[in-house]
């Protein structure tokens, strides 16, 4: 069993999405760190990616799952449902490692420091090799609610025995609502500042596809953000006892 898996959804992006698989494979061959295995879990209806999986069947252990469902939610859980190593690190097959010493760091924090779970600094990239936007993850009350200053999935490892599932009826909040149940279960997560990661922006970004969705904005004194109104209904909703306790967690009671 390895230390590390790396939980990687793939999902049709047509000739782009094996060059940016490629990529990421080359960036995490790259690792100081290299007691891993990888999960693929592949939501496309051709073997493009199987294909460049097979390329590199030499190098990693892989485990390769078709997933033939249509939410993107259940495609990260086939992912994270495979994942046998001490440790899951999720990371989107459109995103790259910038550093050699990312996993390397995500050991290091889950196996010395008094937490299950974590995020790492990250930033933007349009071609996989020069970066900007640098960001650093905090949590903000208002997480759940869609003002997401943590980072994208690829942004978060955790002790796999402390993993929860996403939500398959979000798509724009899945990512917020996954790091709140995390915390509910796990505690408040590490922040490692040093940017390890970079988000691909591309036009076949969930993002980027899902601007016409936001129909509604949340208004705050440090800056209003857009929101998708039937998801934010059901947020509120789902977790009317948590808004209904001011929005506190377990960990600050």
């Amino acid at each position: 069993m390895s230390r590390i898996s790396l939980a990687i959804p793939c999902h049709d992006r047509g000739e782009n999405g094996p060059l940016w698989l490629d990529e990421l494979f080359q960036t995490i061959k790259s690792q100081t760190f290299q007691d891993i295995d990888i999960v693929i879990s592949d939501q496309s209806e051709n073997d493009l990616i199987l294909n460049k999986c097979k390329e590199w069947n030499e190098t990693f252990e892989f485990t390769y799952v078709r997933y033939e469902g249509s939410a993107p939610c259940d495609n990260i859980n086939t992912a994270l449902e495979n994942c046998t190593g001490d440790i899951t690190k999720i990371i989107f097959s459109d995103d790259v490692f910038t550093k050699d010493i990312a996993l390397d760091t995500v050991n290091q924090v889950l196996e010395n420091f008094d937490c299950d779970w974590m995020f790492t600094g990250y930033c933007e990239t349009d071609d996989g090799k020069t970066f900007y936007s640098l960001k650093r993850p905090q949590w903000t009350k208002e997480t759940l609610i869609g003002r997401n200053l943590l980072s994208s999935p690829s942004g978060v490892a955790f002790k796999t025995k402390c993993g929860v599932k996403f939500d398959p009826n979000l798509k724009l909040l899945l990512d917020v609502d996954f790091y709140h149940n995390m915390r509910v279960k796990n505690g408040m997560p590490a922040f490692v500042p040093e940017v390890l990661y970079a988000n691909r922006n591309h036009s076949n970004r969930v993002s980027s596809q899902s601007t016409s969705q936001y129909d509604c904005v949340v208004e705050h004194p440090e800056g209003n953000w857009m929101m998708n109104r039937s998801e934010y209904e059901y947020i509120t909703t789902k977790y009317k006892e948590f808004f209904e306790n001011d929005m506190r967690y377990p960990d600050e009671n």
